[in-house]
């Protein structure tokens, strides 16, 4: 009977955990080079380099630097679709709440980290890798600004066409304020920006015939 092959433990972890744990540095190196360097300044070498790992353990986990820039986008992505998306759910029952709700989860969660905000509304505004991905990112934002997570029944086109025209203008000024081109401090841009979002939405309801 042949004997089944022991898995060797090496400073109490084993061979999955410190995969996992070297591919977490590499993502967290990626997303340092992308969120202070850009697309531009991040290489594979610079990526190993800051993770203190060899290029043996890169391609371990990534297939190249384009796998790994995809990597980090979603990874961000997944963090702040789960934040607005748990303010929305929480949110008092009125549309103005639920507004107030999401922008505030997604101001926070950028400005928490500013190396994000940069990589998800700038970066990827340039990088073909990230095109579709971004234009998923936009329409589940949409989703989130119409508050559909929580409809029982589809919003009105008139809605849909100013969630995505919202979305778009709330990118640009939360990327502004994030590079310091705009004033105000974080309470005065959720406040400024869920009352520009309420207008939009007011403007673009049914009328009563």
């Amino acid at each position: 009977m042949n004997a089944v092959p022991s898995r060797r433990i090496y400073g109490g972890a084993s061979p999955e955990a410190r995969v996992a744990e070297r591919r977490a540095r590499l993502l967290e190196a990626g997303l340092d080079l992308l969120g202070t360097e850009g697309l531009r300044g991040t290489t594979v070498r610079g990526v190993i380099e800051r993770a203190r790992l060899t290029p043996r353990y890169f391609y371990e986990s990534f297939q190249d630097l384009d796998s790994l820039i995809t990597a980090v986008y979603d990874g961000i992505v997944t963090e702040v679709r789960e934040a607005a998306l748990a303010a929305l759910l929480t949110a008092p029952d009125r549309t103005r709440d639920r507004v107030w709700a999401v922008v505030t989860a997604i101001v926070d969660f950028y400005a928490d980290d500013p190396r994000k905000g940069r990589l998800v509304l700038a970066e990827a505004m340039a990088s073909p890798v990230l095109a579709e991905r971004r234009l998923a990112t936009s329409q589940m934002f949409a989703k989130l600004m119409t508050g559909e997570p929580v409809l029982h029944s589809d919003p009105s086109p008139q809605i849909v066409f100013a969630a995505r025209f919202i979305v778009g203008g709330f990118s640009e000024i939360l990327t502004a304020w994030l590079a310091g081109d705009l004033p105000g401090k974080r309470a005065d841009l959720v406040d400024r920006c869920t009352s520009l979002i309420m207008a939009t939405l007011t403007s673009t309801a049914p009328r009563p015939a």
